[in-house]
């Protein structure tokens, strides 16, 4: 009968562990993106940006904005004045947008300095409108380093480790995920 019990015991904590297996990943979803082996030009909390609630927590000294969309999450990060009084850079899952002067009501179009993302958080294209700054480029790759080692440093740490699940999951292809 004890022999009997431990199976039992046994197949029900493992059928409870691959159960919540979906929870662990998507509730600690950017630890695990911060604690990939990282690529150059590659940031996969990007990817988690367009579905995932970020704490504000997670990242102190930036604004976070975590848009309600149905029970996925939109979320925009955003921070004022890096090295001058009217400097913003911006951040959602499809672009980084730095601007010289948010006062102008039209930012956004005038003197901008945007990087984009593929799907998997690659920096995919450069774009510029009108006359950004020349150190735009180093300092929205400044910002994507720092948010990132923010979230890293100041992400929850899973009760159950399983990183090497997600490790798994981002190393294949897209069109299998």
């Amino acid at each position: 009968m004890k022999k009997k019990a431990i199976w039992i015991t046994i197949i029900v904590l493992s059928v409870l562990f691959v159960f919540q297996i979906p929870f662990n990943l998507h509730h600690n979803a950017y630890y695990y993106a911060t604690h990939t082996q990282q690529q150059k030009n590659r940031y996969l909390f990007v990817t988690l940006l367009d579905s995932n609630y970020l704490p504000a927590s997670y990242v102190p000294g930036y604004n976070v904005e975590n848009d309600d969309k149905r029970g996925s999450y939109t979320v925009s990060i955003n921070k004022k004045r890096i090295h001058t009084e009217q400097d913003i850079v911006e951040l959602n899952g499809a672009h980084i947008r730095y601007s010289k002067d948010y006062n102008d009501p039209n930012y956004y179009l005038n003197n901008l300095a945007s990087f984009s993302f593929s799907e998997n958080g690659v920096i995919n294209e450069y774009y510029k409108i009108g006359n950004p700054p020349k150190n735009a480029k180093q300092e929205m790759k400044h910002a994507l380093e720092q948010i990132q080692s923010e979230i890293k440093q100041n992400s929850e740490k899973p009760l159950i480790n399983i990183q090497w699940l997600w490790n798994l999951w981002f190393s294949l292809p897209s069109k299998y995920r």
